[in-house]
């Protein structure tokens, strides 16, 4: 996994934007984007979803987000509509795009990938492999 957040701070850093982890969140607290700062605030605590996931989401927020302005995003991996549904969409995408996975069922247990989005995943691995 070290390989996969190493790209994705590859990414960060070549579209400038800046990752903090934030040691002081409860586990509940989520990952935040604030597109206009071009900032992620990142809780390494969180589990609902991994790191990896839960990172390209955010970064997906400032680099094809719609960005409002003042607008701040918190990572949930229950929103299904919307720019929710299409920055997960962007994280299932870069990711695959760093990683060939072995299969649909590994990547969506390695990136704790909520099961809803199972048939993008299924789609998109098809499509690209």
């Amino acid at each position: 996994m070290e390989e996969i957040i190493y790209s994705l701070e590859k990414i960060a850093k070549q579209n400038t934007i800046t990752i903090v982890d934030v040691d002081s969140l409860d586990d509940d607290d989520s990952d935040t984007s604030m597109p206009d700062n071009k900032i992620v605030f990142m809780n390494p605590a969180y589990k609902k979803s991994s790191y990896a996931f839960r990172l390209a989401h955010e970064l997906s927020h400032i680099m094809y987000g719609n960005n409002l302005p003042n607008a701040v995003y918190r990572f949930s991996p229950y929103f299904q509509r919307g720019e929710e549904y299409e920055m997960h969409k962007h994280a299932i995408d870069m990711l695959m795009g760093i990683k060939r996975p072995t299969s649909v069922q590994t990547f969506m247990e390695v990136y704790k990938i909520p099961s809803w989005l199972e048939e993008y995943v299924e789609t998109e691995y098809s499509q690209q492999f």
